[in-house]
Formats: structure tokens, C-alpha cells, sequence
């Protein structure tokens, strides 16, 4: 295979290759637009474009390339097509040339079908082609990505078409919350144990049809949904505090009861500690809107910044780390990621303490993104230096992965 072709299998194999980068481009955007805005350099008020940077943009093309790697690797089918990649790459590119230029129904309009893009790709590999069933917690990832997309298209026509408040407030909750916590519930089952060395309650044999106690644990993942949903439902219809208190219990009791290694708080390197400050992150943030209702969007924060984004700078770098065979710096300490969690939170605080204390607002906001764009060049800069290390203890670690393992096994038993 000659250079540029193997360049090419490895992108449609590998998409977080280009959409994780991506993801960090649009969230250093999205942070320096308030710096830019109260230099003087912005003509509009940037809240509605910085909160779609960060979810959609940052957010979504960590997702994107998330799913493309892992979802036909999981099914056993093949990789993106070319069409695809560069459907979904200029999808993305798209969505963020309107935000940069404040066309916010248009962005919306676009991220949605980019969105329903990404779903129907999963949909027609798990109906055609494939090898195994999905991980059983599918129905979050398609109904967090389907609900977004569908709500994303469905704001870009506010404008012509007009709803209620209660309809545009249900609306932007599965646009910008839905399309965060339900991939990562449906996700976090099958990936986040082996960050403690703990087996999967997801992960099954490789199989086409459905293993004893597959349907047991699609159905739950599927109650969750919806439950996650009726809490954006009676946040926006009847009640605030009753819509954030269920969404607490919901996301907590299924991550503490499907999550094993989470809790009890063990032994565990700079990632699996930074897993374990995700849900009260999100949590604190979920209760402090409760608390606060008034001081909503400061404390959200919390939850986006400390929960949200810590989590894909861990799954990020495992992705980057595992597709590299570099599985020995995923069982070393990782103390350097010390360094990324508490950075992560000292910038949740920050962006928190702006809402309380009106008269470092401003000041606030502007030491929030800049800690952010330290964090981010600070990650990307060690991961390129712990990719060039020599191999830690080589031949004696190996992946989590069922299905990596029995490759190798195959591989091992053709020698």
C-alpha cells in the first residue's frame, strides 16, 4: 500500500484522527470569544454562539469521531466510506463557518443534519453488513444523536414557525444537554471499566444474534432513556427543580450501578481519578441550577466543564493512546493528567464564581478561557510527548478490548 492510500484506510478507520483536533479548534473558539467580545472586537453578544461551539463544536466532533472509529469496529462492518468522511468533515466545517459568523439558525439548521448524518450511518451499519450486535447501550447513543439533530432543525425554524416557551425550552435541552449525556450514558458501560481494569457489563462475545442477558441490559438502557428525556420534559413543561433532581438520580445510580471500579474510590492512575470527579461534577451542577435556578447558566458550567469535558479529554486520550498500541501509558500513573483535572475544575470554578460575584465577572470570564486554552495545549503537548516515549514493560500489557484481544489471539494462533 503506498503512502497516500495508506494515509486514506487510516482516516476512514481512524476519523478521531480529524475530528478530535477539530473538536479543540472550535473549543478554543468558542472560549476566546469572550475575551474578544469585551475587547471590543465582536459587534454581537457571543452566548448563544460560544454555547454552540462548545456543545456542538467541541462537543459533537468528539463524538463524531468517537462513533466513526468505534462504531464499525464494534459491529464488525467496515469502516467510513470516503463520501462519508468527507460528508461529515464538511458537515462539521460547515456548522462552524455560520457560528464564526454569528448565522445561528443557519449553524443549527446544518449541525442537525450533520447530526441525523452520523445516526444514519450507525443505523444502516447495524441493520446491513455487520458481524455482532451493538453494545446494548445503543438506544442512548441513537436517541441523544437523533434528538439533537432533530431539535437542532426544529430551532433553526423558531424564527418562521414560533413555539411555545415551554416547546423552545425542551428543545434546546435535548439540543445542548441531550447530545452530551445520553452518548456518554450509552458509552460509558462499555468503555469506562477498563480505565480500572474491571470487566464490561456490555461487553459480550462476538455474536449475530442476541447473547443471554443482551436483552436485559438494552432494555434498561433504553428505560434510562427515556427517563433522561422525561426530565428535560418536566424541567420545560411543569417543574425546574423536579426535572434537574430526576436527572440526578438517573445518571448517577446508572453509572454507579453499571460502571464497575467507579466506585468504590480504589487505587487508580490520573485517568481513572479523573473519571471519578465526572459525576460529581455533574451532579454538583445539576443540583446547583436547582439551588439557584436564577444563576443557571454560571453553574452549568460545573457539569459542562468538570463533567463534560473532563470525560473526553480522558476517552480522548485512550482513544489516541489504545489506536497508537500505546496500552502500556494507559496502565502507567499518567501524573501529568493530574495536572488536566485539576486545571479542568479550577476552570469550572472560575466560570462558576463569575455568576456570584458580579464585580469579577468579566475578569472571570477571561481567566476561564484562558486556563481552557492552557489545558488544551498542555494535553495536546503531552500527548505528543508520551507517544514518543519507549514502550513501558513492551509485551506485557495488552488491551481491554474483546474484540482486539481475539484478534490478537487470531493473529497469535496463524504464527
Amino acid at each position: 500500500m503506498n503512502p497516500p492510500k495508506a494515509v486514506n484506510s487510516r482516516l476512514l478507520t481512524e476519523p478521531f484522527r480529524l475530528f478530535f483536533p477539530l473538536g479543540i479548534l472550535a473549543s478554543l473558539i468558542g472560549v476566546l470569544l469572550w475575551p474578544a467580545f469585551f475587547k471590543g472586537w465582536l459587534s454581537y453578544y457571543p452566548l448563544e454562539a460560544h454555547a454552540r461551539w462548545m456543545v456542538i463544536g467541541f462537543g459533537g466532533s468528539f463524538i463524531t469521531g468517537f462513533l466513526g472509529t468505534a462504531g464499525p469496529r464494534l459491529l464488525g462492518n467496515k469502516p467510513w466510506t470516503a463520501m462519508e468522511l468527507v460528508t461529515f468533515l464538511v458537515s462539521a466545517l460547515t456548522t462552524m463557518c455560520c457560528l464564526a459568523l454569528n448565522r445561528i439558525a443557519v449553524a443549527d439548521l446544518l449541525a442537525g443534519v450533520w447530526l441525523l448524518g452520523i445516526l444514519a450511518s450507525l443505523l444502516f451499519r447495524v441493520l446491513y453488513g455487520r458481524q455482532d450486535i451493538p453494545p446494548p447501550g445503543f438506544p442512548l447513543v441513537a436517541l441523544g444523536i437523533g434528538g439533537a439533530g432533530i431539535a437542532g432543525i426544529m430551532l433553526s425554524q423558531f424564527s418562521t414557525i414560533g413555539y411555545s416557551v415551554e416547546t423552545y425550552s425542551f428543545l434546546r435541552l435535548i439540543y445542548f444537554q441531550g447530545l452530551l449525556w445520553l452518548p456518554i450514558l450509552g458509552v460509558a458501560p462499555y468503555l469506562l471499566p477498563r480505565f480500572f481494569g474491571k470487566k464490561s457489563l456490555h461487553a459480550f462475545d462476538e455474536s449475530a444474534t442476541f447473547p443471554n442477558g443482551w436483552v436485559r441490559e438494552f432494555s434498561i438502557s433504553a428505560f434510562v432513556g427515556v427517563l433522561m428525556v422525561a426530565s428535560f420534559a418536566l424541567e420545560a413543561w411543569l417543574n425546574v427543580r423536579a426535572g434537574m433532581i430526576l436527572r440526578v438520580v438517573v445518571f448517577t445510580s446508572y453509572l454507579f450501578l453499571c460502571v464497575p471500579g467507579i466506585v468504590p474510590f480504589g487505587r487508580a492512575n490520573g485517568l481513572g481519578l479523573a473519571l471519578r470527579l465526572v459525576i460529581p461534577c455533574v451532579a454538583s451542577g445539576w443540583i446547583l441550577v436547582a439551588v439557584f435556578p436564577h444563576l443557571r447558566i454560571g453553574v452549568m458550567h460545573l457539569a459542562f466543564i468538570g463533567g463534560a469535558g473532563l470525560l473526553m479529554f480522558v476517552v480522548g486520550t485512550r482513544v489516541i493512546f489504545g489506536h497508537n498500541d500505546r496500552h502500556d501509558l494507559l496502565t502507567s500513573p499518567m501524573r501529568w493528567f493530574h495536572v488536566v483535572w485539576g486545571l479542568v475544575l479550577l476552570t469550572a470554578a472560575t466560570r462558576l464564581s463569575s455568576d456570584f460575584v458580579a464585580k469579577v465577572r468579566i475578569s472571570h470570564f477571561t481567566y476561564a478561557a484562558v486556563l481552557w486554552v492552557f489545558i488544551t495545549a498542555f494535553w495536546w503537548w503531552k500527548m505528543r510527548c508520551e507517544l514518543k516515549r519507549p514502550a513501558i514493560g513492551k509485551g506485557a500489557t495488552r488491551s481491554h478490548c474483546p474484540r482486539r484481544r481475539s484478534k490478537a489471539v487470531e493473529r497469535g494462533s496463524g504464527n
